[in-house]
């Protein structure tokens, strides 16, 4: 998830690995943030499949690396916002990380997305209401509590983004 991330923000900006960090700590951190350890791994993976590309360059007596898109890069980039939103048990962030940069792409294909998105979310919370009609008078309060919690996340995380997705058509 970390490369995509990195691939959007060089969509806007050429930027270095400090700069990329720093746009994470003031924008995605609240769903998804990376250390330094993690985002230069990643700048040196991209690299190396052609997706991004560097130049060096001395500013302030110091040698700095600026990194920027490619077109492969960008194509990529487009591709992974244009696929399925990944719908997980327990959380968001890959939802969440594809609307942050849903400035590109068309108010259809987010609608599509977003659709597909909530009847993934809508089956996870049924299935887990079939979970919780077999083992009700089974399960301990504490095993109760953490099952009330998905079906909480679950109808938070609907209604979430079917509101998000009426305001999108308005």
């Amino acid at each position: 998830m970390t490369e995509f991330i990195i691939l959007g923000f060089l969509t806007k900006n050429n930027m270095t690995g400090y700069d990329i960090k720093q746009k994470m700590g003031i924008s995605t951190s609240n769903f998804i943030d990376a250390s330094y350890g993690s985002i230069y791994p990643s700048l040196k993976r991209l690299e190396q499949k052609g997706l991004i590309c560097s130049e060096e360059i001395i500013e302030g007596g110091k040698i700095k690396k600026i990194y920027s898109i490619t077109e492969q890069g960008k194509d990529e980039f487009l591709r992974w916002l244009n696929s399925p939103i990944e719908a997980s048990k327990t959380s968001i962030t890959s939802a969440l990380s594809k609307i942050f940069f849903f400035d590109n792409l068309s108010k259809e294909t987010i609608t599509n997305l977003l659709n597909t998105y909530i009847e993934d979310l809508t089956k996870f919370k049924s299935n887990l209401l079939n979970v919780k009609e077999t083992v009700d008078e089974k399960a301990n309060s504490f095993e109760l509590c953490t099952l009330n919690f998905g079906l909480d996340f679950y109808d938070f995380a609907i209604h979430w983004f079917k509101n998000y997705l009426d305001n999108l058509r308005s």
